[in-house]
């Protein structure tokens, strides 16, 4: 399935049913991929603020992609919030922040 399709089938299934985790999560991925990063982060979210989903894996990409838009409170914030889920994910955030340019899907 291509990125595009992806979009499509993801869009549909959260028309039907706008509780769909998994969808919201598949989308933001696959908009992230296609170096949609405004947009992938709005479905990040909702996934996290609306839909309450506590995954630190969410939280780690909403955090580079809020860091590489400049909004460091916001990227630290979930950043302590994935270490919380997850606190093996420290060796993995060795220099996270370095990258200024694109967000890190």
């Amino acid at each position: 399935m291509t990125p595009l399709e992806m979009i499509v089938q993801t869009t549909q299934a959260i028309a039907a049913n706008p509780s769909d985790a998994k969808a919201y999560q598949q989308r933001a991925l696959t908009l992230c991929q296609m170096q949609q990063y405004e947009e992938a982060e709005k479905d990040l979210d909702v996934l996290i603020d609306t839909l309450h989903t506590e995954d630190a894996e969410l939280y780690q990409l909403r955090g580079s992609l809020r860091m590489n838009r400049g909004d460091k409170k916001g990227a630290l914030d979930d950043m302590r919030k994935a270490l919380d889920l997850n606190p093996q994910l420290l060796e993995q955030l060795n220099g996270e922040f370095k990258s200024t340019e694109k967000g890190h899907c």
